[in-house]
Formats: structure tokens, C-alpha cells, sequence
């Protein structure tokens, strides 16, 4: 639609709107943007956040280097060969893909937390799901490689796209451009590559998201005045902000249990939730990986089970031991991959939180003891693989965002190994002690803690609990 026919209408439960500035390389996104972002932040709070995977970036830095330049130019030349004549992908493209990709989720992620600290929003580029590809869709879906892996990443990989998308922006501005306008622009740039992306940017709909069409060829200042009336129509449907939400208190509480395996958070956590539902909106939140009941359960399978979970345990107990080697780049993509998730359980905590609810939490991430104890899970064992490190680097990220948001309490169930295998006894009794020995040096980002007797029966546990809460006046 043109800027004139544009109406748009506030999003329920938004404090600051979210502007996306699409288009394909060439259109002017990175001119225009830096104009809105000035317009917006006159008078409010705004975060301008980069939502692409800027592969192409990427190379194009690296390509002046000595060495490493001609083997990064060669590559693409190869890559950008096979994608013109439908060959297959290799390892290394898909790989790479995923790993892109994951940067993207990442800074979609971090793009929420600022917007729900109550900043306005302008993006460069947003994720789509409808149009796998270049155009800011998902990557695996678009190569030309198959096998059960790819199918499982590829899969991964959708599911958090069709998440991303499903936070539409108040409104999309696209800037269109034709191919020899944008190769003027951007001559360093591949020609087929370019008319991809212009063909594949008309077909996105943005899951139903306004969407402002400007034409990119014509004077900025006119490209200019239609984005800048375009902002201002959003604008006028938030009120300012002085602050962001982040300044104001808390409208919940966060409450997290935390223990090592038997101490009884679990239990604990879900009683505390039924019993504080009566009175007032409670959730229970579970901030755990999840990996080490899904190892019993293929541990559980006829014939291949208990062979395929001791496997699994060996590599796990590498990748979370310091000093040991990371068992190959597959095992350092999943656990990525259950830190993502671990972010995605986080985020479900934190809106529930803001939303004015007492959520109660089994199990917290820390960033003291990497590895162990909800700590990050690539920073343990050492790599030499770039790739792993990458992801370790971004994860460290999740992770320092995640501890920033810190409990109103933390409760600590204190439990010897011997007591937590009698209450367990599926669990390995070395991984127990390990974690019985550790649990009591965190201080999770200096939080208020409190410890508790976890070695006595659930009903004094329980009841020690609820003593602590209505002393602290947290309910």
C-alpha cells in the first residue's frame, strides 16, 4: 500500500512499536534507517537492531586479508557457482547456514528484551517464513541437500523462523528497487544474487503485517518524507516514554528453586504453584535443558537404547568436563541448540513476569561454572573448531542476558550426593556428587538467596518454603 492509505492500529499488550525496514542490498535501508533512528530517538527510547545474517558482509571484510582473503573469495565464487546450477550443497554451506541462522534467531532475541524494557524499535531487515532463501527466510529449506540430519536442522531451523515471524511489526516498510538501479548502488555485489532477492521481496506478505511500499529509485529526499510520515502515523499511536520498563518495578515476582537433582525443586516448585493459584496468578516456569531425561529415554529403547545412552553420556560428560575436548561440531550444535531453547523457556518467564504474575521456576541459569549446574554448556571443554567457538561466544551471550534478569529470590535446596541417588537412583552417582559439591558456590549474579535442609521429609521442605516466602514478603 502507499503511505497515503496507510491506517494503522496499535497492537494489544505493546507499550513502543516495532518498525521494520525491508529491501533488497542497493535500496537505501542503511540511509533511511539512520534517519528514522534519529526521528524516533528524539523522543523516546529506541533500539536499532540489525536482523540480518550479513553473510555477505562477512566476506566481503575478510577478502582483503592475506591468506585467508583468496580462500574466502574462492569459496564464494564456488558456493555462487553451485547456486546458479542447482548442484548440490556441501557439509561446509549447510553447516554454515544453520550457524548464520542462529545468529539471526540471537538477535531476534535480543531485539525482544529490548522492546519488552519498554524500547521502541527499528529493524533492519525482519525474518520471514514464508519464502525460504536469501530474503531473510530460512536457510536449509533453500539448499538443494538432503538427509536425515539437514531434515532434523532444517526443521529446527523453521520452527524458530515461523516464532520470529509470528512478532509482527507494527508496520513494514519495504523500499523497492529495480536490478540495475541496485547494481549502480552496490557493484561489488553479485547481479543474479540482487535479482533473487528483488523477485523474492515482492512475494512476502510478513504474516499479515502492514507494509508500506516505497519506490527506491526516486530522490531521497522523497524516499525520506514518505518513510519519516509513514513512522510518525505509528508513532502518534504509542504515548512517549521517558523511561523504559526496565526503570520501573517489577508488576510480578520471580521466585527460583534451584538444587542439585533429588533436593525436590521440581516437586517443590509445581506444590507452590497449585497453591498459590488460589489466591493470586501464578505460573511454573522449568529453565532446565531438558538433555538428561531425554538421554533415559533412549536409554530406554528396545536393543540400541542403553549402547546409543552410554554414547550419548560420553560425550556429554566431555563437553561439560573443563579441559577435555569437544566431541566433534555435531555435539556443539546441539547443545546450541538446548541453549536456544533454554533462551526461548527464559523469555516465557520474563513476559509473565512483567505481566504482573508470580512465577516460580525450577532450576536458574548461571554464568559462574560453565558446563555444570544450568551453566553455559560450550564453555567447558575447549575446541579448536572456529565454528564451535563462534557458538560458544554467541551463547555466552544468551547467557549474560538471561543472569542481567535476576530472581526476586533464589532458594536453594541443599541435598548430599547419597540422598539425591536414594531419590533418583536412575541418575549416575558421580554426576551427583559433582553437582552436590559444586551447587553451593553460586550466588547467581548476587541475588537474594536463601538455603533450606533439603534431607528433610517433602512436607517440612515444603513448609520451610512457604516460611521463607512470607518472611521476605514476596507473597
Amino acid at each position: 500500500m502507499r503511505v497515503s492509505d496507510f491506517k494503522p492500529r496499535p497492537v494489544a499488550g505493546r507499550h513502543q512499536p516495532v518498525i521494520a525496514l525491508v529491501g533488497c542490498d542497493g535500496s537505501g535501508k542503511s540511509t533511511v534507517g539512520t534517519a528514522l533512528l534519529a526521528l524516533l530517538q528524539a523522543e523516546r527510547p529506541t533500539a536499532f537492531c540489525h536482523l540480518g545474517k550479513q553473510a555477505g558482509n562477512l566476506e566481503r571484510t575478510l577478502a582483503p586479508l592475506p591468506f585467508i582473503g583468496p580462500y574466502v573469495t574462492g569459496k564464494a565464487r564456488k558456493e555462487n557457482s553451485r547456486i546458479q546450477t542447482g548442484k548440490k550443497a556441501g557439509v561446509l554451506a549447510a553447516v554454515s547456514g544453520f550457524v548464520l541462522s542462529m545468529r539471526r534467531v540471537f538477535r531476534f532475541a535480543l531485539m525482544r528484551c529490548k522492546h519488552e524494557r519498554g524500547m521502541a524499535v527499528l529493524t533492519d531487515r525482519y525474518p520471514q517464513n514464508s519464502v525460504p532463501g536469501p530474503m531473510d527466510g530460512p536457510t536449509l529449506a533453500n539448499l538443494n541437500r538432503d538427509g536425515v540430519l539437514l531434515r532434523i536442522f532444517s526443521r529446527v531451523e523453521r520452527a524458530l523462523y515461523a516464532r520470529m515471524a509470528r512478532f509482527r511489526p507494527d508496520v513494514v516498510i519495504r523500499l523497492n528497487v529495480d536490478l540495475e538501479t541496485a547494481l549502480q548502488r552496490k557493484p561489488d555485489h553479485v547481479s543474479f544474487k540482487l535479482a533473487r532477492k528483488i523477485e523474492d521481496l515482492a512475494r512476502l506478505d510478513f504474516s499479515g503485517a502492514p507494509i508500506v511500499d516505497i519506490d527506491a529509485t526516486e530522490p531521497l529526499a522523497q524516499v525520506l518524507a514518505q518513510a519519516e510520515e509513514t513512522v510518525r502515523k505509528v508513532l502518534a499511536l504509542y504515548p512517549r516514554s521517558g523511561q523504559g520498563l526496565a526503570a520501573q518495578p517489577r508488576a510480578g515476582c520471580l521466585v527460583s528453586l534451584v538444587g542439585c537433582d533429588g533436593s525436590g525443586k521440581s516437586s517443590i516448585s509445581q506444590s507452590l504453584v497449585q497453591h498459590f493459584s488460589e489466591t493470586r496468578p501464578t505460573v511454573y516456569g522449568y529453565l532446565g535443558l531438558g538433555s538428561g531425561d531425554l538421554g533415559r529415554r533412549i536409554g530406554a529403547l528396545p536393543l540400541i537404547g542403553p549402547a546409543l545412552e552410554k554414547k550419548l553420556n560420553g560425550k556429554a560428560k566431555k563437553a561439560r568436563t573443563k579441559g577435555e575436548k569437544m566431541p566433534g561440531l555435531m555435539t556443539g550444535l546441539v547443545l546450541f541448540v538446548f541453549s536456544l531453547v533454554r533462551l526461548k523457556r527464559f523469555l516465557r518467564v520474563r513476559r509473565a513476569v512483567e505481566k504482573g504474575f508470580l512465577v516460580v521456576t525450577d532450576r536458574y541459569p548461571q554464568m559462574e561454572i560453565p558446563g555444570q549446574c544450568d551453566g553455559p554448556g560450550l564453555s567447558a571443554a575447549y575446541s579448536s573448531n572456529p565454528l564451535i567457538r563462534f557458538l560458544a561466544w554467541l551463547e555466552r551471550g544468551i547467557y549474560r542476558r538471561i543472569v542481567a534478569f535476576r530472581p526476586d529470590l533464589v532458594i536453594r535446596l541443599n541435598v548430599d550426593a547419597e540422598t539425591a541417588h536414594g531419590r533418583k537412583p536412575d541418575h549416575d552417582l558421580e554426576a551427583l556428587r559433582i553437582k552436590a559439591e559444586l551447587m553451593p558456590q553460586l550466588n547467581f549474579n548476587h541475588a537474594p538467596l536463601v538455603e533450606v535442609d533439603a534431607r528433610q521429609s517433602y512436607e517440612a521442605v515444603r513448609q520451610d518454603v512457604l516460611d521463607i516466602l512470607v518472611r521476605h514478603g514476596l507473597v
